[in-house]
């Protein structure tokens, strides 16, 4: 079964409704594709990210960490575990953690050989360039998102789906 990761931005409106009601939480994450300029899609790449942006497999002490896996649970197992939500001030630590982490940086981290030891997802790390091609760019978004989220003081809710 494949995992994807997806977050969007919540406008006010969206952020009041998900803290009101916690259903609501699944049907906003579940917005296929995500708005461009309010959600961001890193396919089957968040595990990966998140492992070069911690050294861990699931830690989210640093506010970096928490770009993937941070917030609060809110509703309903959505198949890999509920949604959670970041609230704005968190979203802003988190913007400045990645915006303090150039791609450059990232990428002298890779070692592919400890994430297939540490059971990164999805595991196909000995694949030839895919750093450059594929986990660089959804990092770049990664960052764009959290940078225009911070901008707009927006709540913001994340899910493996």
């Amino acid at each position: 079964m494949v995992m994807t990761w997806t977050a969007r931005a919540l406008t006010d409106e969206e952020h009041d409704v998900v803290r009101s009601n916690a259903k609501a939480a699944a049907t906003l994450i579940e917005d296929e594709p995500p708005d461009p300029k309010r959600g961001v899609d890193l396919d089957t790449a968040w595990h990966g990210i998140h492992w070069l942006l911690t050294g861990t497999a699931y830690d989210t002490e640093s506010h970096a960490g928490q770009a993937i896996f941070g917030g609060d649970a809110i509703g309903a197992d959505l198949g890999h575990g509920p949604a959670h939500l970041i609230d704005p001030r968190t979203v802003k630590k988190i913007s400045a953690a990645l915006d303090a982490l150039p791609a450059s940086e990232v990428a002298a981290r890779v070692d592919f050989d400890a994430m297939l030891d540490a059971n990164i997802y999805p595991g196909f790390w000995d694949e030839q360039d895919v750093f450059h091609t594929w986990l660089r760019p959804r990092y770049k978004q990664l960052r764009k998102f959290y940078r225009r989220a911070a901008r707009a003081s927006s709540a913001v809710l994340v899910a493996i789906l």
